[in-house]
């Protein structure tokens, strides 16, 4: 996992496995990175190529945390089948999700 500033907003790049083990190694970092951040999230899903419900898990209890604080947090360049995976278990109307990081910073930040 890395996490980076782009003026305001943190953004965050989940790694490609993210199975229980995987997520048990995240999760306490993934919410630190957030709880001490004040702004906007943006957590980049490119590279993530499987995920299991405790992944879903750790971005809701995030969500829920950020609109808490009144922060914004969102999604960006989910691949095709973890796309599926929000769609089919409506997610999706929960998160809003861009579809790739650079979109994201245009709409969020104003540039590229």
């Amino acid at each position: 996992m890395m996490n980076e500033l782009y003026g305001d907003l943190l953004i965050i790049r989940l790694p490609a496995h993210l199975d229980a083990r995987n997520v048990a190694q995240a999760e306490g970092p993934f919410e630190a990175a957030i709880q001490t951040h004040s702004g906007p999230v943006l957590v980049d899903m490119q590279e993530v190529t499987f995920a299991t419900s405790l992944a879903f898990q750790m971005l809701l209890q995030a969500l829920k945390y950020n609109k808490q604080q009144g922060s914004g947090f969102y999604l960006s360049g989910l691949q095709p089948h973890i796309a599926e995976i929000f769609r089919k278990s409506c997610l999706d109307a929960l998160f809003r999700i861009y579809p790739n990081r650079e979109t994201a910073l245009i709409d969020l930040c104003g540039v590229a």
